[in-house]
């Protein structure tokens, strides 16, 4: 253990007591030895703190602390990361799941040369899942203007985080992304590895943590704030992000245009899932809810 750095784990949890002590055990599961979790409860009105401080009260690797007042939960990992005593930081959102794997795959491939490495991610429906981004690359400023591809989580320098300010809590959404474009345009490209190692869980009807109704005025801010940053290539990529927040559909004229500016696989499926929108309606509803569920009335 002594020759394995601390890794600092943090999770922002609000009102979600069951779901955060799943979060919680799937890191205590973890075959890496060397972590602590620091859990910051967003002042939650009902009882996921006294609940969380009762069951954790004598697992030393778990620290459990809370907000006074509610500040987001940009402010709870913040908090979580200057508390943090680890040489490396990683986060869990309290409604997704870390396999046992995680914190030793991650490390394992870690190199100062890069900025940070993340890895693929199992998107879980509850009926079906799908493994996001699940080939192993070095991502460049410019490719990750282009397109979030790294996940919402990372193993990074704790110094780092702490050099940069932490998490934009002005941002009502994009936090990560946000985060891993200045880690990246700091210290330069980071890796991507293939081993899927965490499990963001969608199927539930309880609202992600992530979620906002300002999506797109935060988006926004996003695109102004590292407008400096973005070749015009960059730019058009974000401008096919915003239509799909939108749910627009393409013509074959604006298709072809932004065919231009490269992603050529994801436009082409978002083309034709608009073409084909009944099937897409049906496909979703088949991964969240099964057979049984698309049966129902």
């Amino acid at each position: 253990m002594r020759a394995l750095p601390l890794i600092s784990v943090y999770m922002p949890t609000y009102n979600r007591a069951e779901m955060a002590c799943r979060a919680i055990d799937s890191v205590l599961a973890q075959d890496y030895p060397n972590f602590e979790l620091i859990v910051v409860d967003d002042a939650s009105k009902d009882q996921t703190y006294e609940q969380l401080s009762s069951r954790y009260a004598n697992e030393p690797r778990v620290r459990i602390l809370r907000q006074e007042k509610g500040q987001g939960a940009c402010a709870a990992r913040n908090r979580a990361i200057n508390e943090a005593r680890g040489d490396f930081v990683t986060g869990l959102d309290d409604d997704d799941e870390f396999l046992p794997q995680r914190l030793s795959s991650l490390y394992a491939a870690y190199d100062d040369q890069f900025s940070m490495v993340c890895s693929a991610y199992i998107w879980d429906y509850g009926t079906f899942s799908k493994t996001l981004f699940a080939d192993e690359a070095t991502v460049s400023l410019s490719e990750l203007l282009d397109l979030h591809t790294l996940s919402n989580q990372a193993l990074v320098r704790r110094e780092r985080m702490l050099a940069l300010g932490g998490f934009d809590t002005g941002l009502a959404a994009f936090q990560d992304y946000d985060m891993w474009v200045r880690v990246v345009a700091a210290y330069g490209p980071a890796k991507r590895i293939a081993n899927a190692s965490y499990k963001v869980n969608v199927g539930h009807e309880l609202g992600r943590i992530t979620d906002s109704p300002k999506r797109l005025d935060a988006h926004q801010q996003f695109v102004a704030k590292h407008r400096p940053l973005m070749s015009e290539r960059n730019l058009q990529n974000q401008m096919f992000y915003r239509l799909t927040m939108q749910k627009k559909p393409l013509t074959l004229t604006e298709f072809f245009r932004q065919c231009r500016y490269g992603l050529l696989n994801l436009k082409w499926r978002y083309f034709l899932k608009h073409k084909l929108s009944w099937f897409s309606a049906l496909r979703l509803r088949l991964m969240n809810k099964g057979i049984r569920g698309l049966l129902k009335k």
